[in-house]
């Protein structure tokens, strides 16, 4: 069975030493007979799969302290591309593990004591890597303390699919990131502890609310509660309500395998799973202003202004976490369902691209992937959609343009008619931007300051991401870099 090893030149050690592993191909070597020899062997070895858990287990705990390390502690170049390297690894391991989580995968492991112990020893040599990150002094700071990656994590894998069957009620919350320990949820197993707490939103998918994390000096939580264990009879349970609570299953496993270890300014991650008796909670950080569908809506009535900077920063902070998901993700993830009501804002109006719970992964060589469901919102969804169920990453340009249509009209989602006029679909902007007067498509509040032609350039990269044919839609990196060049 093949084995994952760390050889010298795989390994921190001294800063000035790993500088120097860097000068010859060996990394490079290494990484690809890893990922050709090691990980290729998972769909015929089914014992090595415990070690695919293990260890995408803790690469998500790693993730934040590698990113902080790239970011904003490692200077050296060389090694901050071996941290990246590191990262994308780990993101392959998810995926992989994605396709093996399967009820009967998941008791032959637990029932397997071969394969238990090759989940502690893979543990084991991620846990020396947790503290080589600690030889170079990379430790992530947090409300003035500094915390040691090593102790922070498990010596026994987190089952994803388990937690979202309920398999992990008795463990207490998952964590997902160094921001957050497993005493600060303590209250949420108190029976009545929404009964405390602000809401803030409710939809399909369940409520959601904020919290202040105990003894974090204001430091503020939103925590969406997912209801999937309705106390019902059988003989109400019926067999569409059985599809419902399958498809919040899907959606909270997804948020769980995406959400929680993607680390980007325009993401919003995921910082915690907890089950409870009748429901699911996902903690998030607290975005203190809101969505942009509820932005557009107070712009709409009146009630604020939201001025044409801040309208092109929103917009290349989603093309921006789009272009991450779409080119740089080491599996391109489409997230299927890009609005504004998805889009939330930090205090700094920084937008952060939300709800992963459709997500989906194209597989290494494909372009789309075929679904059996109905995913995302009517009007953001691309044509092609509707004629055979397959996304593609062309579906989210399609919503991305719509997104900016809202933007530079200035109209929240629901709003298609105004003054018996259509507004805010792909036909109407092709007329308008095609008649003598343009101009008619900014947002009447906005003109007079100086930004018209920026708004119009806007406006023809949401023409050309809703064109019907989605082979003549732009990608991703292309609209981040038409929208960068117009700041």
């Amino acid at each position: 069975m093949p084995k994952f090893t760390l050889g010298n030149s795989f390994r921190f050690g001294s800063k000035r030493e790993t500088v120097s592993n860097f000068h010859s191909e060996s990394i490079e070597t290494i990484l690809q007979k890893l990922t050709k020899d090691w990980l290729g062997q998972f769909a015929r070895q089914a014992q090595i799969q415990a070690d695919l858990i293990g260890w995408k287990t803790m690469m998500v705990k790693i993730n934040k302290v590698l990113d902080d390390a790239i970011e904003k502690q490692t200077k050296e170049e060389p090694v901050k591309i071996w941290l990246g390297k590191l990262q994308h690894l780990a993101c392959d391991v998810d995926y992989l593990l994605d396709e093996f989580q399967t009820e009967a995968f998941q008791t032959m492991l637990l029932q397997d004591a071969d394969a238990m112990s090759k989940v502690k020893e893979v543990n084991a040599r991620l846990q020396d890597i947790a503290w080589q990150i600690n030889v170079l002094g990379l430790k992530e700071s947090f409300g003035g303390k500094s915390r040691n990656v090593r102790q922070r994590f498990p010596t026994t894998p987190s089952l994803i699919s388990a937690a979202v069957r309920g398999g992990s009620r008795d463990r207490g919350p998952t964590i997902f990131s160094p921001l957050i320990e497993k005493e600060d949820l303590a209250f949420l197993k108190k029976e009545d502890c929404f009964a405390s707490l602000e809401k803030i939103g409710s939809g399909g998918c369940g409520e959601v609310y904020k919290a202040e994390l105990p003894g974090s000096n204001g430091k503020m939580i939103a925590i969406k509660k997912v209801i999937v264990y309705a106390p019902i009879s059988a003989a109400e349970l019926i067999e569409e309500d059985s599809k419902l609570r399958d498809s919040k299953l899907r959606q909270i496993r997804s948020e769980i395998i995406t959400a929680s270890q993607i680390r980007h300014r325009n993401i919003l991650p995921l910082l915690a799973h907890m089950v409870r008796p009748d429901c699911h909670l996902l903690v998030y950080e607290f975005m203190k202003n809101g969505s942009l569908q509820d932005i557009l809506d107070d712009v709409s009535r009146g009630r604020r202004e939201l001025d044409w900077p801040s309208r092109h920063r929103i917009a290349l902070g989603v093309a921006s976490g789009l272009e991450y998901l779409h080119m740089y993700h080491s599996a391109s993830i489409i997230h299927g369902d890009i609005k504004p009501r998805n889009v939330l804002l930090n205090d700094d109006m920084e937008a952060c691209i939300s709800d992963l719970g459709l997500a989906m992964a194209i597989p290494d060589g494909y372009t789309r992937v075929l679904i059996s469901y109905v995913l995302g919102t009517m009007a953001y969804i691309a044509p092609e959609y509707f004629q055979q169920p397959e996304l593609s990453e062309k579906c989210d340009i399609f919503s991305f343009g719509m997104l900016l249509i809202s933007l530079v009209r200035g109209v929240p989602s629901f709003v298609f008619h105004q003054n018996g006029e259509e507004i805010c679909s792909p036909e109407w902007l092709r007329k308008v931007m095609n008649s003598k007067n343009p101009s008619r498509a900014i947002d009447p509040r906005l003109p007079g300051n100086g930004y018209e032609k920026k708004m119009l350039h806007v406006l023809k990269i949401a023409y050309i991401c809703t064109l019907h044919d989605p082979e003549e839609r732009p990608n991703s990196q292309y609209v981040r870099c038409r929208l960068s060049q117009l700041l």
